[in-house]
């Protein structure tokens, strides 16, 4: 727990000025699983809508891929990585609260078969140190007055 959001040191994030918040798991048969992190679903409070991409689309590392609306907020989430669309999480059209209640679990968004992925890696946040770098730098972005 950093600065009282949980981010998992396990996982790898866009940074912050990728327009973060978003985090990549690779899975055991080499798939990465997507979906946002903590400070982003606390930010924009209960999440109402979501719309993702099509299995078989491509997403590209930085670039939105799919479209968060909580309230009157509305937003794209950076993709943490390339590739193509293999699983779309369903569960998240039915009850998107779930990205809430769950955000590293229930709550994924997509899963990709990467592209380049050891490019990829080497352009996102890992590790205690500097996920606690990461947050700190997005509290006071969009915390702080």
């Amino acid at each position: 727990m950093v600065e009282g959001y949980v981010l998992p040191d396990d996982l790898y994030y866009v940074p912050e000025d990728g327009v973060g918040n978003s985090w990549a798991k690779i899975e055991p048969d080499g798939t990465i699983t997507i979906g946002i992190d903590d400070f982003f679903q606390k930010t924009v409070k209960t999440i109402e809508y979501v719309a993702l991409p099509a299995v078989g689309e491509v997403v590209k590392q930085m670039e939105g891929f799919a479209t968060i609306e909580a309230g009157k907020w509305v937003g794209r989430v950076p993709s943490p990585v390339s590739g193509k669309v293999v699983a779309v999480n369903n569960e998240v059209y039915k009850n998107p609260k779930i990205i809430n209640e769950d955000p590293y679990g229930k709550g994924w968004l997509i899963k990709v078969k990467p592209t380049n992925l050891e490019k990829d890696l080497k352009n996102l946040i890992h590790g205690q140190e500097q996920v606690k770098k990461l947050i700190r730098k997005s509290i006071k972005k969009y915390l702080m007055d």
